[in-house]
């Protein structure tokens, strides 16, 4: 195990020490566990191997991830009390194979004994370590696989309570995390993606992972059906957004001026003046200030576009 600086969470160099190690290999943080080993509830393998061929791109931060943020603080202090130790947030990453971990709480930030994992949920009740959900767990035992320190869940549950618990053991699962780690990190570096996952595979995820090459491909005779319902869908959201703003066209002549619109009485709609949401002038920032348009500028992911070509009957 080596440590290495960490950067401010969810800045683009903390990314960075999230996907590739000095040598450019693919690594994995403790959050991409779950999906590697395919017990995520949010993504998937397939996800996970496209997220890993692009670079790095910094999201906005979610409310589910800022009451995280905010309540970690509060969460390890608890886990401190509880467990009788010095428990605090190291400035470290630690790093072990494929595996680059962000620790929420340490004893010792060179040689921790042990570790703390903070957790809000509003999914979870926890009572003991048997309530931990698989996600969680293989988050912990990737902990375990890098530290060989136990690892404990203080966790401000759906109920409002707050638990402190172990994380089980389990050699074998940090034995299998560890070589799926090895293995699919091969798979990112070598550019050559599961075949035998395909179906986990959205069209996002492929449009991200295959070069597209000027090639063709006799498609098999089911592919007619899909293309028919992908002609079906586009005709319909067409038709459905026509539709509504038909509707909405009708509803804004019955209401002119007025905010709310009752049926016998009863509030049915409402169509409130709302304050307009700031913006940048790019005609003007281009006019004027070109140069900065120019450093600032970022252009984005290459996309493939679909199209249908069949013949209309």
């Amino acid at each position: 195990m080596k440590t290495i600086p960490k950067s401010p969470h969810g800045s683009l160099e903390w990314l960075h020490a999230r996907w590739r190690d000095a040598e450019g290999r693919t690594v994995f943080g403790a959050s991409d566990i779950p999906a590697l080993m395919g017990a995520s509830t949010y993504t998937s393998r397939a996800k996970l191997f496209a997220n890993k061929c692009l670079s790095p791109v910094v999201q906005p931060e979610t409310a589910v991830f800022r009451r995280g943020n905010i309540l970690e603080a509060p969460l390890l202090k608890e886990a401190a009390y509880i467990l009788g130790r010095n428990i605090f947030t190291p400035d470290v990453v630690y790093r072990k194979g494929r595996l680059s971990i962000s620790l929420d709480g340490v004893d010792n930030e060179k040689s921790p004994t042990i570790t703390v994992e903070a957790k809000s949920t509003t999914r979870y009740s926890i009572y003991d370590q048997t309530d931990l959900p698989d996600e969680w767990c293989w988050q912990g035992w990737a902990q375990q696989s890098v530290l060989g320190v136990p690892v404990w869940f203080i966790v401000l549950d759906r109920d409002q309570r707050i638990s402190c618990v172990p994380l089980p053991d389990n050699p074998a699962a940090i034995e299998l995390l560890t070589a799926e780690a090895d293995k699919f990190g091969g798979w990112i570096d070598e550019g050559t993606p599961p075949l035998d996952e395909i179906n986990d595979y959205t069209a996002e995820d492929i449009a991200n992972i295959w070069k597209v090459t000027p090639t063709e491909i006799e498609l098999p005779v089911g592919a007619v059906d899909w293309l028919i319902a992908l002609d079906d869908a586009r005709q319909q959201s067409k038709q459905a957004s026509e539709l509504e703003s038909a509707a909405k066209d009708a509803i804004a002549q019955m209401l002119l001026g007025n905010e709310v619109g009752l049926l016998n009485g009863v509030k049915a709609v409402s169509w409130k003046q709302q304050a307009g949401k700031p913006s940048l002038d790019m005609v003007r920032l281009k006019t004027d200030h070109s140069e900065l348009l120019t450093e600032y500028e970022k252009t984005g992911h290459p996309f493939r576009v679909m199209r249908t070509h069949r013949k209309k009957a």
